[in-house]
């Protein structure tokens, strides 16, 4: 199980940070009813957890409302290793004050206690199942360390031959890699056994645009789009590819689609210019580019600095558009390339 905790170093890391937590931030919200330390709040960091809930309930049975002592609550559980009561109480908690930072970092440590949880259940049921290896190959994707995934998704194509989402999982880490004849290949397998969804027809699409042959990139990812219409990534990938195909009428629909689900995507402004200068339509041409440097210069006013890889304005030069299809976060959450 390398790359997951042991559910009992988990819990106990989990009781050590509830009772040992500074205590500056979790009351910095608390409403002005609420004790500036509560006495369920001196018994959580006294280190009795079961007091602290106790006296909390008493609170609240008073203040229903009271999110910080909810909280608190909540830790209490938490720290007595009652991790679904303790995600109750966040989420009540969230009711009623949605913004309230330290419910949102609790409810994160409870979620991810759950799912450790979880996680042991289905070792302890099928150690070896395809499921668990994908398990292992994602959390060795969160560390960065491609090499162990393609292992675990190796092992779970193996527990698992036909399955069309390790075949798919394959291809997408492939094409992270800019491995796109094996990624292609992945896909392919993952086709044949069918049915043809977003994510296989998205991935041969952009493995194609890459390797230059738009035609069957133009394919592929009108079948993505129709699949997943509102996909920003997917009309612009689309798009790209019909102009890399010469369709550059073709394209403008789609870019302009790609535009109005995601307002700030970039490459979509500067494609766009360049398929109007290309059809001598020299005003919209303009008003793209400018909507492009507006961009830019919002960035700059905010950020300092453009970050490295995006559109910029290049009114001359080559007509093929030097951009590749957006990145798309539909399916997997591994770094990968559009």
């Amino acid at each position: 199980m390398s790359g997951l905790f042991s559910e009992q170093f988990f819990i106990r890391s989990v009781c050590l940070l509830l009772l040992t937590g500074a205590c500056a931030e979790c009351f910095a919200q608390a409403p002005t009813t609420t004790p500036a330390r509560s006495e369920s709040a001196r018994a959580l960091y006294q280190g009795d957890p079961q007091r602290a809930a106790e006296l909390a309930e008493k609170r609240l049975r008073q203040y229903p409302n009271d999110a910080t002592e909810r909280v608190i609550l909540a830790r209490a559980e938490l720290a007595q290793g009652n991790f679904q009561r303790a995600y109750q109480e966040l989420q009540t908690a969230l009711a009623s004050d949605p913004r309230n930072i330290d419910a949102l970092y609790y409810l994160a440590i409870v979620a991810k206690a759950l799912s450790q949880q979880e996680y042991q259940r289905l070792y302890a049921l099928a150690p070896d199942s395809a499921r668990v290896h994908m398990l292992m190959a994602e959390a060795a994707l969160a560390q960065e360390n491609p090499t162990e995934a393609e292992a675990e998704f190796q092992a779970a194509l193996k527990a698992s031959p036909g399955s069309i989402e390790v075949l798919t999982a394959l291809g997408e880490l492939k094409r992270s890699q800019s491995k796109f004849d094996e990624a292609i290949a992945y896909y392919a397998q993952a086709e044949g056994i069918g049915p043809l969804n977003y994510a296989i027809a998205y991935g041969l699409g952009a493995c194609y645009t890459y390797k230059q042959e738009s035609a069957r990139a133009v394919d592929y990812l009108r079948k993505a789009a129709a699949f997943a219409p509102d996909s920003a990534a997917g009309r612009f990938a689309l798009g790209n590819a019909l102009y890399q195909d010469g369709q550059t009428e073709a394209a403008i629909p789609e870019l302009k689609a790609a535009l109005k689900l995601e307002p700030q995507l970039k490459q979509a402004y500067f494609l766009l210019g360049r398929a109007y200068q290309k059809l001598g339509r020299q005003t919209e041409a303009k008003s793209e580019f400018s909507k492009l440097d507006e961009l830019n210069r919002n960035e700059a006013a905010g950020q300092g600095i453009a970050q490295p890889g995006e559109a910029t304005r290049k009114s001359t030069g080559s007509n093929k558009a030097p951009v590749k299809p957006a990145a798309d976060t539909r399916h997997r959450s591994t770094k990968q390339k559009p």
